[in-house]
């Protein structure tokens, strides 16, 4: 559930009088056609008409405007003109016509400029730059928006200042510069309370309540929205109302706070159906949904997301639709139906396709409409305010910022595709493997009840044998055929029991057996990776490989020797064992395989014994998560261990040395050119060389070191790895 935060200021008027020319439209119409003489009267009646027309019917507005404009281009005050010019914008606008709407407010920019009107021109540039931030170009929508804010504090208009200030904000939030955005909603909010507009205000209100939800300041957050709420109670807008009980629950979600999570939820729910506001009822039992999740309830948790993923299907929310279908696909494993699981996340994958491939032509659209824009302005340049040296290099910054978000999105959309994939493929496995367990339960009861009924038959068979025998021993004599009888029940009774003991030592020493083999081969396992334990038990012996690519991995204690001094034997040891125990985990979360330790030194190398094309890729998130993991420990230890990194990729040799207590090792050049790149890194850093880099820097942040001696190697290129380019996702 989002709250719309931009206050958008269309043609430089009021929200109170825009609804009285809602109002008085059909009065305006009759006195359209009444008065018909040419002059200033009728231009305005023209003009006004076609703002009046632009939200519910732009097309009738458009109509409007050109008759405005054909007549104003009569009459000597131009700034009736502008005013045409500047309504038929805003009509092309509400249509998503962006590159005639710009022309069109540049036109009338362009007669307020020779006229004089500082107010027409404000309003002209906050138009302009309502129209870029339409199209995400943020650095020139801050260039119009801050000649605005310059004009209206001249004129001191302040619904316009009001306006502009958290058009400003929303530009800041949007590159994620919250404490500027807070800044400037501050100021629009504090321009609100002194001039008492409610409306503005319960925006600003909800945006940066907003703000403070991205950056985790919970309570913050609440402050705000439950003032927003209040407003809107105060106002009686149910929607805003309805809309706000939602923000607040997903603000106590947030907290985990399910209870009131719920309450906040359920309410907004009952006002949203009352309305029959149909995108809040989906958000709401979205909300809901997510909340019986949390509290493991997934009966009820399931029918409320297919509620919300039925209600957005039915008006074409896409988005929320996409979210429903993936929380469904949780739910559903949650509960072990892993088909219903993989048919709502295949749905969630191809749903969340569409979308990529409707943003794909939405951005070509935005690159094209970009173009015509710079055209356009590149006629009217001459005619356009110089802005200051800090206002130039705050739209520097803002190009940055938003370059930067670009990458970090593309690496964010790829990451998540190939986790969609790999999610995917374990829902389908999990259920073939229930259907492959359900159909071989039924072949074993099949099986056991025809081996019941051939028993049953062998049985009776036998039964009939023996009465046929008993019938011809009975005409023997009695004592001779009790004799035999007990002496046969005897011999088959010690027998029976020799058999039995035998096999009961048979089954010990089996178990026995096979205990030891597994401790063996697990011991075996820890020594060796698993393709070479398996050679050398089928073999006796495992031969030496070459490896065209791996990544060999070094890490290093700052200062051991040092530190060590300060502590005693166990404890050194103690934390050598915590340490490298998290590394091992590392290193096999990320298919790395662990060659040695040498006292306080640790080394891997990822690609082998089984190649890997990702070998440095692997290592590289190895060595990062590596790197947290001492930050992380060296927050509770104050004198805890730091440690340097190196990285470095190429052939080596890998096998078995020795016959007794033998040891898989690596050898060659990279193996030497790994460790120098350890021994050249610097504490808490990770030290690459040139051939890693070239491996790592489409995915990865590195920092180039320059040329850098290294022992016996000479100067060698070197990079600090930074990160992997893929940033924290916001709250």
């Amino acid at each position: 559930m989002k709250t719309v935060g931009c206050v958008l200021f269309f043609l430089g008027i009021s929200m109170a009088v825009a609804q009285a020319q809602q109002r008085n439209l059909d009065s305006l119409v009759l006195l359209e056609k009444t008065y018909l003489t040419e002059d200033t009267i009728r231009v305005s009646f023209l003009t006004n008409l076609a703002r009046g027309f632009y939200r519910s019917n732009p097309a009738k507005g458009l109509e409007y405007a050109d008759k405005a404009i054909t007549l104003g281009e009569k009459l000597a005050d131009k700034k009736f003109l502008a005013g045409a010019y500047s309504a038929k914008g805003t009509n092309k606008f509400v249509q998503a016509d962006y590159a005639v709407a710009l022309e069109n407010y540049q036109k009338a920019l362009a007669i307020n400029t020779r006229i004089g009107s500082t107010q027409g021109i404000a309003n002209n540039y906050n138009n302009i730059g309502l129209i870029y931030y339409s199209v995400f170009d943020y650095p020139k929508a801050l260039d119009y928006y801050q000649k605005t804010l310059t004009l209206n504090e001249q004129t001191g208009n302040d619904a316009s200042l009001i306006n502009v200030l958290g058009n400003i904000g929303n530009i800041h939030n949007e590159l994620r510069n919250y404490p500027k955005a807070i800044e400037y909603y501050q100021k629009a909010l504090d321009l609100c309370e002194k001039t008492e507009k409610m409306q503005a205000l319960s925006g600003l209100l909800v945006n940066i309540g907003n703000v403070y939800t991205q950056l985790a300041d919970y309570p913050k957050a609440l402050e705000y929205k439950q003032k927003a709420l209040a407003i809107s109670e105060k106002q009686g807008n149910k929607a805003q109302i309805a809309n706000n009980l939602g923000n607040i629950g997903n603000v106590y979600f947030k907290m985990a706070d399910y209870p009131r999570a719920l309450e906040y939820h359920q309410k907004a729910l009952e006002i949203s159906q009352n309305i029959q506001d149909k995108q809040i009822m989906a958000a709401s039992l979205a909300g809901i949904s997510a909340v019986y999740q949390q509290q493991q309830r997934f009966t009820l948790a399931t029918d409320y997301a297919q509620q919300a993923r039925e209600l957005a299907k039915s008006i074409g929310l896409l988005s929320t639709e996409s979210q429903t279908l993936e929380q469904l696909s949780q739910l559903y494993e949650s509960t072990s139906r892993y088909d219903s699981a993989y048919w709502a996340y295949r749905q969630f994958v191809l749903l969340r396709d569409s979308i990529d491939n409707v943003e794909v032509q939405k951005q070509i659209t935005r690159k094209t409409l970009q173009f015509d824009f710079s055209k356009t302005e590149d006629s009217l340049v001459g005619q356009q305010l110089l802005t200051d040296a800090k206002l130039k290099a705050q739209i520097l910054l803002a190009t940055k910022q938003q370059q930067e978000l670009v990458l970090q999105q593309n690496a964010i959309d790829l990451a998540n595709k190939g986790r969609a994939l790999q999610r995917l493929a374990f829902l389908n496995a999990q259920a073939e493997l229930l259907f492959a367990q359900s159909e071989n339960k039924i072949s074993a009861e099949q099986l056991a009840r025809a081996e019941n009924e051939k028993q049953l038959q062998a049985t009776q068979v036998d039964l009939q044998q023996s009465q046929l025998e008993l019938k011809d021993k009975a005409l023997q004599a009695q004592k001779t055929q009790r004799y035999y009888y007990l002496a046969g029940l005897a011999l088959l009774a010690l027998l029976s029991f020799f058999i039995f003991r035998n096999y009961r030592n048979q089954q010990k020493s089996n178990r026995l057996i096979r205990l030891e083999k597994k401790k063996s081969d697990e011991l075996l396992l820890n020594i060796l990776p698993k393709e070479v334990a398996d050679e050398l038990k089928e073999k006796g012996s495992a031969a030496a490989k070459q490896y065209d690519e791996v990544t060999v991995l070094f890490t290093d204690f700052v200062d051991f020797t040092k530190m060590a001094e300060n502590r005693s034997p166990q404890q050194l040891v103690n934390e050598l064992h915590d340490c490298f125990k998290s590394f091992d985990e590392i290193i096999e979360r990320h298919g790395l395989e662990k060659i040695k330790t040498i006292g306080d030194a640790y080394m891997a190398v990822s690609g082998l014994p089984l190649p890997d094309a990702r070998h440095a890729r692997n290592a590289a998130l190895a060595a990062l998560d590596i790197q947290q993991y001492i930050r992380q420990r060296q927050h509770t230890q104050h004198d805890g261990f730091d440690i340097r990194i190196g990285l470095h990729s190429g052939p080596v040799v890998a096998g078995i040395v020795g016959v007794k207590k033998f040891a898989y090792d690596i050898w060659g050049d990279t193996v030497n050119t790994a460790a120098r790149m350890e021994s050249s890194s610097e504490p808490g850093k990770i030290n690459v060389s040139g051939a890693t880099y070239d491996l790592l820097k489409n995915n990865f942040s590195c920092v180039y070191r320059g040329k850098i001696a290294a022992k016996n190697k000479g100067n060698i290129d070197m990079y600090f790895l930074t990160g992997n380019g893929v940033p924290v996702p916001g709250v």
